[in-house]
């Protein structure tokens, strides 16, 4: 059985090897009078043998050793899961079919190992499905834990899901260990409990590389995640904290909902160095969205707006915002920086909080600071779009999804 402490620490089983003992020169001079008797009888000895069908096949010998690699190959992997648990998987090379239990781990499992996705959280519109392998298609909805919704246990076992990956989007807490058993026992299926949070982002692959036999490809993706994040740091750091660029977040079909700085799902906006005119609300719990009025907003006087489009989560407001005459004394309105958020194949900035992220956060602090962190954006959404989502698109599909952030 493989042991892993998410280190991956195989045991292996030592052969034993005899000793072969071989005649002196003095004793085969001694029998060598009685030679031609003992050839003689060796010879009728073989004989009877082979016609007994006794004797061994050297064929049979040589297969011994490659059965005894495959067994090597297939051990199990036991693990000590980030919540602490103790968990036995089967080896990477028997995985075929893995599942998660939410969209941020649906996420992180596709763009790592897109094969192996057995199913899917998350319902995608045909837009999103234009930018995601065509497979994606045809994976049954199985369900979700994420926002109070339910797992179908089920059609999870039907689907014949050898593992489950819990990916947590903030530290891993005693209720997703908890969890974690409940749903271990009820299926059969072993659940590996992973932090998926920001800081753990490159963790998460590292961990999902060594379980599912993608090291190299889960390494590639660590250190990408590593190196934006530390570049996006220093040129933040770089920018005076008096001239940081004032943001509102627009949220919703009018608008009116946002996220304060102690939200999850404002965590984008802080580490690409927005002043968040929202800060000082208190966040709505769950799911976020804490609502606002519009009077609220014109006194924040925000310098950029970020919106939704219509695409998903009940529809945005990016283009209400540009033509309602209630919101155009607002200097984002005024100077053309209301600025739709990408959402396709998942938003940019915040859900489902995984990966997805990181493109969101170059191209928001490229926005809004691209003296600071100067790159070019079609080509870095190329890349990522290669690196993480498999898919190859031309500069027009790019400049498409960046709609009028787009700054040629």
């Amino acid at each position: 059985m493989k042991a892993v402490d998410f280190g991956l620490f195989l045991h292996e089983d030592k052969a034993a090897k005899g000793n072969t003992a071989v005649l002196t020169k003095e004793e085969r001079m001694k029998k060598s009078i009685k030679s031609a008797v003992a050839v003689a009888a060796s010879a009728c000895l073989m004989a009877a043998m082979l016609l007994c069908g006794c004797a061994q096949q050297p064929a049979d010998q040589g297969e011994q050793p490659a059965a005894s690699a495959e067994q090597e190959q297939a051990v199990d992997q036991a693990i000590t899961d980030d919540a602490g648990r103790e968990v036995t998987l089967p080896a990477a090379e028997k995985l075929e079919k893995i599942y998660y239990t939410s969209p941020a781990g649906q996420i992180f499992c596709f763009t790592l190992a897109p094969e192996l996705c057995a199913g899917t959280t998350m319902d995608f519109t045909e837009q999103e499905l234009e930018n995601l392998p065509a497979e994606v298609a045809d994976l049954p909805n199985l369900g979700t834990l994420a926002g109070g919704k339910e797992l179908n246990p089920e059609a999870i076992m039907a689907e014949g899901i050898q593992v489950i990956f819990s990916v947590t989007t903030v530290a891993p807490t005693e209720k997703d260990g908890s969890d974690a058993n409940d749903l271990q026992a009820k299926t059969g299926i072993p659940v590996v409990v992973i932090d998926g949070s920001f800081e753990k982002t490159a963790h998460c692959y590292e961990v999902l590389g060594e379980l599912l036999g993608k090291q190299d490809a889960a390494a590639e993706m660590a250190d990408y995640c590593t190196k934006v994040a530390a570049d996006v740091a220093a040129a933040v750091a770089s920018v005076p904290e008096d001239q940081r660029v004032s943001l509102y977040y627009a949220e919703g079909p009018e608008g009116l909902q946002t996220e304060p700085t102690s939200s999850s799902h404002a965590l984008i906006f802080q580490l690409a160095g927005a002043d968040n005119v929202a800060r000082d609300l208190e966040a709505e719990g769950g799911k976020g969205k804490t609502p606002v009025s519009l009077e609220q907003v014109l006194a924040w006087n925000p310098d950029v707006i970020i919106a939704w489009d219509a695409q998903r989560f009940g529809g945005g407001a990016s283009e209400l915002i540009k033509s309602d005459p209630n919101w155009s004394t607002i200097k984002a309105v005024q100077d053309g920086r209301v600025y739709t958020m990408c959402q396709t194949p998942f938003s940019w900035l915040d859900r489902p909080p995984a990966v997805n992220r990181f493109i969101g956060l170059q191209w928001l602090t490229n926005l809004l600071y691209p003296e600071a962190y100067d790159i070019d954006i079609v080509e870095t959404t190329k890349e990522f779009y290669r690196l993480f989502y498999h898919r190859d698109l031309t500069d027009d599909q790019v400049k498409e999804l960046l709609g009028n952030s787009y700054q040629g």
